[in-house]
């Protein structure tokens, strides 16, 4: 399902379930897992121009967000020089942030930007652990599905990887053969 498909008119809960299972969010579930699993979210709103991640924070990490409504731009600082933060995704409603916190509580691999006011659904490890065992098929699923997103993360990282170092090989060895060259550095 696309975000466009819904529909204006469709209740809170319909609509952030069907963003719950859009191919940015959790596209494994079913629909009638998500609508279970947004009773356990809490609204939260966000304004424009509010860093709502901090990269490194280790603190309060224990939560992951769905994107009801505006956007957000994902900084890294850690692949610039300076103190400029490099915008390495932009994102919107569907979209989920923070699903390894929820896991794991750890530090925040980049900070996030609220570009427009937003409405998120938070789900904290607390109410995650109640859903499990309030429910613990739909708590296994929504499991199986952020593992699911992880690995299909973690296999494109991998990807990504493998042909920076095919490209970082090739760049080698022409290096090497101009610099084996004499007659470059002449003309």
């Amino acid at each position: 399902m696309a975000v466009e498909d819904l529909s204006p008119d469709m209740n809170a809960d319909e609509r952030a379930a069907r963003l719950l299972v859009t191919p940015t969010a959790l596209q494994t579930l079913s629909l009638e897992d998500a609508i279970k699993i947004v009773a356990y979210l809490q609204p939260r709103v966000i304004e424009a121009g509010c860093e709502f991640v901090r990269e490194g924070e280790a603190v309060h990490n224990d939560h992951m967000l769905l994107v009801l409504e505006g956007d957000l731009s994902v900084h890294n600082s850690s692949l610039q020089d300076d103190d400029d933060h490099l915008v390495v995704r932009v994102m919107g409603p569907g979209s989920l942030i923070g699903e390894l916190g929820l896991l794991d509580g750890g530090p925040r691999s980049a900070s996030c930007v609220a570009n427009t006011d937003m409405l998120v659904g938070v789900l904290s490890r607390a109410d995650f652990l109640q859903l499990l065992q309030d429910d613990p098929a739909v708590g296994s699923r929504l499991l199986l599905a952020i593992s699911k997103r992880m690995a299909d993360t973690l296999r494109e990282t991998t990807r990504k990887l493998i042909l920076f170092a095919q490209m970082n090989k090739v760049l080698s060895e022409e290096l090497a053969k101009v610099a084996n060259d004499p007659d470059w550095f002449d003309s």
